[in-house]
C-alpha cells in the first residue's frame, strides 16, 4: 500500500470512530452560518457550535431589583420562522432564530399590610405593643417590597412596651425535624404560643415544619436566608438577599409574609435595619439569652432565664443549629414554672 493509500485509511477510519461527526450541515443561526456535525445534527448542536445560548428573561423585585424568577419569561427559538425545540433536527439551509426572553420588573399591587404604628423603636429587645393595626400600601406583587404606605393606620395610638406579667418565647435556627416537632408539642400541650424565627434554607428543607409553626398559630420570624454572622460586614446586595429571600420561602410556604426579622447573632446595622423596614419587617431581638447554643444542662438553662425573666421579655432559645436535647428537656418545666409565677405568653400572630 502507498503511503497515500495508508493516510486515506487511517483518515477513514478516524472518520468512522469518530462517529463522522464532521461539520457536514449547513445552516443558519441568527443570521450567520454554520457548520454542524454528526450524522443527526439537531437545532441545539447547532445552537452549540454557534456558540449561541437562549437566554431566559429574569423578573425583578420593585424596589431593590434583585433576581425573583430567572426563568420568567422564557427564551424562544424558530426554526424556518416556526417555534421548535432544541432536539428538533435541522438540515441543510435551514434558518434559526433565538428570540432572549425579555426582562421585566414585577407588578405594583395595593395591599393591606402591617403598620408600623408611632413610637415602636426600630429595633425591638422586649415587647412592643403597636397599635398600627394594618394599612394600604403600594408593594411588589411577588417580592411583597413596600414602594409606598397610605400613612393612615387602622390605629393610630403609639406603640408602648410591656409592663405587665406577660413573656414571649422565640426559638431560633429551626426548622429542624429532630426538635421542632418536640416543641411544637409541648407547646400545644401547654397551650401557649411562641416564635419561630427560622432560616431559609432550611425551610426550604423541612417546609412541612414551617406550615406546621404556622398552621398551630405561632409567630413567623425571617431569621435571615444563611445565618451569616457577619451579615453587617457584607454589601448592600447580599444583606437583602438575606433578608428578603428567606421572607419570600416563608410567605411561599404560609401565603403570608414574616412579621419580624432577627439578626442572626444579634449582629445588626442601620442597613440591614432599612432593608428589613422596606420589606415590611419588624426587627426582633431578644432581652433574655441563656445561651442554650452552646449545649448547657437543661437545668443552667432553665435557671438562666428564671433568673433574668421580667415583665416584657423576650426570651431567645433555639429549636435548631445543633443538639437541643436539653433545651427540649427543660421547655415544659420553664413553662410550668413561669406560669405558677403569673406569667403569661405573647404571641404577635
Amino acid at each position: 500500500m502507498t503511503a497515500l493509500g495508508l493516510v486515506v485509511v487511517l483518515l477513514a477510519g478516524f472518520w468512522l470512530v469518530s462517529g463522522g461527526d464532521r461539520p457536514t450541515t449547513k445552516v443558519g443561526v441568527d443570521g450567520r452560518t454554520v457548520w454542524v456535525g454528526g450524522r443527526r445534527p439537531t437545532v441545539g448542536t447547532a445552537l452549540a457550535a454557534a456558540r449561541v445560548r437562549p437566554r431566559d428573561g429574569v423578573l425583578l423585585s420593585v424596589v431593590t431589583h434583585r433576581v425573583i424568577d430567572v426563568h420568567a419569561s422564557p427564551a424562544e427559538v424558530f426554526l424556518d420562522d416556526a417555534p421548535t425545540q432544541v432536539g428538533q433536527r435541522v438540515r441543510a439551509g435551514d434558518r434559526i432564530v433565538v428570540k432572549d426572553g425579555p426582562d421585566a420588573t414585577e407588578k405594583i399591587v395595593s395591599r393591606r399590610v402591617q403598620g408600623l404604628g408611632p413610637g415602636l423603636p426600630p429595633v425591638e429587645d422586649r415587647i412592643w405593643i403597636s397599635a398600627g393595626g394594618t394599612e394600604e400600601a403600594q408593594v411588589g406583587e411577588r417580592s411583597g417590597e413596600i414602594v409606598s404606605r397610605s400613612g393612615t393606620s387602622a390605629a393610630a395610638e403609639a406603640a408602648h412596651f410591656e409592663t405587665g406579667m406577660v413573656v414571649a418565647l422565640s426559638f431560633d435556627d429551626g426548622p429542624d425535624p429532630r426538635w421542632t416537632p418536640t416543641i411544637l408539642q409541648i407547646l400545644k400541650d401547654e397551650n401557649v404560643k411562641a416564635t419561630f424565627c427560622t432560616i431559609g434554607y432550611l425551610a426550604q428543607r423541612h417546609p412541612e415544619l414551617v406550615k406546621a409553626e404556622f398552621d398551630a398559630g405561632h409567630t413567623l420570624c425571617d431569621h435571615s436566608m444563611h445565618h451569616i454572622l457577619n451579615l453587617p460586614a457584607r454589601p448592600h446586595p447580599q444583606i437583602i438577599d438575606e433578608v428578603d429571600q428567606a421572607a419570600d420561602v416563608i410567605r411561599n410556604i404560609s401565603g403570608e409574609n414574616p412579621l419580624f426579622y432577627r439578626p442572626p447573632g444579634g449582629n445588626l446595622n442601620q442597613d440591614i435595619i432599612d432593608t428589613a423596614h422596606q420589606r415590611g419587617l419588624r426587627v426582633l431581638k431578644w432581652g433574655v439569652d441563656p445561651k442554650d447554643y452552646t449545649k448547657p444542662p437543661a437545668p443552667v438553662i432553665l435557671a438562666r432565664i428564671e433568673a433574668k425573666v421580667g415583665p416584657g421579655a423576650v426570651i431567645l432559645m433555639h429549636d435548631g443549629g445543633g443538639d437541643r436535647s436539653q433545651t427540649v428537656s427543660m421547655l415544659r418545666q420553664l413553662i410550668d414554672d413561669l406560669k405558677r409565677r403569673g406569667f403569661t405568653f405573647y404571641n404577635w400572630q
